[in-house]
């Protein structure tokens, strides 16, 4: 039998090299990307995150694997998101005032949303009001997230805000002196004001901290008594204050290379489940939070209604403290032209609470909202491509 030459050995090594290298190409451009959940599988964040996982999936080649804080806690899913540590994430700018200056002076104004005209789902409306502001009015908004090798993909929020307890608060003088934590600026600054002692941690950290008494209540929305398993400490609960939502939220940050290295195809089917997701997170945690109430006196948490004069008095400490607002972030961080920043973010708190005052607890008519208000003006060609 003929040996091949030499030369035909090279020319097969080169073909066959050829072909590997064609494998692996393919191979690392279907790779399943990874998304950081900084909370548990029980949580909202998770829900809506597996949901847009399965969308994705349906309607592209693209496969997402969402860790459970395995990968990265809250406090390390931003730098993560923006070192390649994972793909995507579910980023809080308030806890990198710095970082995102500008992101975080429209999540301070998160009480606007329950002041003024009421409506079911306050939540709802300031994330259409933050994604709107963030893409549209706010260019130094994603000049912040750029720097942070980020993709911004939209905000969802939580219901109201109100205190989840080992002690009641009935009246203003119980307020004094308790120790609440405080997930953003706005709201310690609501504590300080009757007279409460604000202590900020991470999500992560308040069952610990309720459970040893460094805290007293937790100034969170109802949702995180599964969210957080905090049905376990929890003795009172006070509905309505401080009010506001916790809407300094990036739901969904994908890393900028990870971006671009998507298909135009893939990258339009990223934007439209961006509209799912932050309804899917607004609504389960509007949701949620609608149950624990429901469910609280069975397991032994009295649920208190806080009288005419706790609203006025917190009302009032609102309307002052925008001004407050718009002063720290001129002296503290630089931010310019602020008054003219917050006349707009309010003029968008409530166009959005018409838009979306009778889907609170639909999530489909919820992201088809967002869709065709927000999402489907960004073209996938280019956004977040320079």
């Amino acid at each position: 039998m003929k040996r091949p030459s030499v030369l035909g050995r090279a020319l097969a090594a080169a073909v066959i090299g050829v072909a590997i290298a064609g494998a692996v190409t393919t191979n690392a451009s279907a790779k399943t990307l990874k998304a950081a959940v900084g909370l548990a599988t029980s949580s909202a964040q998770y829900y809506a995150f597996e949901r847009f996982a399965e969308y994705v999936g349906k309607n592209s080649d693209v496969k997402i694997k969402v860790f459970s804080m395995s990968l990265l806690n809250l406090k390390e899913t931003p730098p993560g998101v923006r070192d390649g540590i994972a793909d995507m994430g579910f980023v809080l700018p308030p806890y990198y005032p710095a970082e995102y200056a500008e992101n975080n002076l429209v999540a301070n104004l998160s009480m606007l949303s329950t002041t003024g005209r009421q409506v079911e789902s306050p939540g709802a409306a300031m994330a259409g009001a933050t994604s709107e502001y963030t893409y549209f009015h706010c260019p130094e908004c994603l000049v912040e997230y750029k720097k942070e090798n980020q993709i911004y993909l939209g905000t969802g929020a939580s219901p109201t805000y109100i205190m989840l307890c080992t002690k009641p608060l009935r009246t203003l003088e119980d307020l004094k002196g308790k120790k609440y934590r405080s997930g953003a600026a706005n709201f310690g600054r609501w504590a300080e004001h009757f007279g409460g002692i604000k202590v900020s941690i991470p999500g992560n950290d308040v069952y610990e901290a309720l459970g040893q008494g460094v805290i007293d209540c937790a100034m969170l929305s109802a949702t995180e008594l599964t969210n957080l398993s905090l049905f376990d400490l929890v003795k009172f609960v006070t509905r309505r204050i401080p009010g506001g939502v916790y809407s300094g939220v990036a739901t969904n940050n994908v890393n900028v290379d990870t971006w671009r290295k998507l298909t135009t195809e893939q990258r339009a089917v990223f934007l439209k489940g961006a509209a799912k997701i932050n309804a899917d997170l607004t609504w389960k945690y509007y949701s949620d939070a609608k149950k624990n109430l429901d469910a609280s006196p069975a397991k032994g948490i009295e649920v208190i209604e806080p009288g005419k004069e706790i609203m006025d008095k917190s009302n009032e400490f609102v309307k002052g403290d925008v001004q407050v607002i718009a002063e720290q972030a001129k002296k503290d961080y630089g931010l310019t032209n602020v008054e003219a920043k917050i006349v707009k973010i309010t003029e968008l708190v409530e166009k959005w609470k018409e838009l979306t005052k009778d889907v609170a607890d639909d999530p489909e008519a919820l992201a088809k909202i967002y869709w065709d208000q927000i999402f489907s003006k960004l073209d996938p060609a280019t956004f977040g491509m320079k």
